[in-house]
């Protein structure tokens, strides 16, 4: 069995986010939330860490009590929905109240609404540049901006305007990605616990998750190890491989890598299945 290496408490942390998906109609599944998943997606991918996502209705005091503890508790919070000119968006009247943040026109958001709309705005096209004192606009001054008020950064609610700015928001946000290992196994999870519980206790370090797999595949099991150094992360799985033996394949992704660069390695390789 491989012993446990020492931990490296130089290794970076990546950034912590909380996410706020806010809409009346995502809950009601009158429309499905696309920005959550996509954000998930992109931001893990960027190296930024989300701990918490929140789904909230329409009400500005609560939108407010949940920024205002994301806030408090996460480097970064992301808000998507909620930032029309209609009588249902009131994102930033939360804002507002959760940064203890009065609501003006901002100067530089009107400006920019009348140049891409060629003329001046009527008084409700107006609503969207009443943003709390302090917001900055952020990136190419040509086009429609990143907005952020102190470490709240908020999105709009429609898929295609948020798939636009993930990248450029993941980009500013994340850090060095985690290492990631996944180790493919042929036990039954049931039968594996305590060797989980083995590798748990002696990495604390490492994030370990453990999914039983039940369809037609060519595994039974599927174990991650997720952590910010490489040989911390490929110690744990060394661990738990020689304990349970019954190894698939491995697959390394993260770190310095390109996305799944690396090949996946094992028996099991050639008829490998999601």
């Amino acid at each position: 069995m491989t012993p446990p290496v020492a931990r490296d408490e130089r290794t970076p942390t990546a950034p912590t986010v909380g996410l706020v998906v806010i809409g009346n109609e995502v809950l009601s599944a009158k429309v499905r939330d696309e920005n959550g998943p996509l954000l998930l997606d992109r931001l893990a991918r960027g190296g930024a860490r989300v701990v918490e996502v929140a789904m909230v209705r329409d009400d500005p005091d609560r939108i407010a009590a949940v920024v205002r503890e994301f806030a408090a508790r996460f480097d970064h919070v992301i808000t998507t929905g909620g930032v029309g000119p209609t009588h249902d968006d009131c994102t930033w009247i939360a804002i507002g109240r959760a940064l203890q943040r009065p609501l003006a026109l901002h100067a530089g958001m009107l400006e920019r609404m009348e140049a891409r709309n060629g003329g001046p705005l009527t008084p409700e096209q107006q609503r969207l540049a009443v943003l709390p004192e302090g917001t900055e606009l952020v990136g190419d001054a040509h086009r429609w901006p990143l907005l952020k008020v102190a470490n709240v950064w908020v999105l709009p609610g429609v898929p295609s305007m948020v798939a636009h700015r993930a990248d450029k928001l993941a980009a500013l946000l994340g850090g060095p990605r985690p290492w990631l290992c996944t180790v493919f196994f042929g036990a039954d999870e049931w039968v594996s616990v305590p060797a989980i519980d083995s590798v748990v206790a002696a990495f604390d370090d490492v994030e370990v998750g453990s999914y039983p797999v039940f369809h037609d595949a060519d595994h039974r099991l599927r174990v991650t190890f997720e952590g910010g150094e490489r040989e911390r992360v490929e110690a744990a799985a060394t661990w738990l491989s020689d304990q349970l033996g019954t190894v698939v394949r491995i697959a390394w992704s993260g770190g310095t890598l390109p996305e799944l660069a690396e090949p996946v390695r094992g028996a099991g390789a050639a008829t490998w299945q999601p």
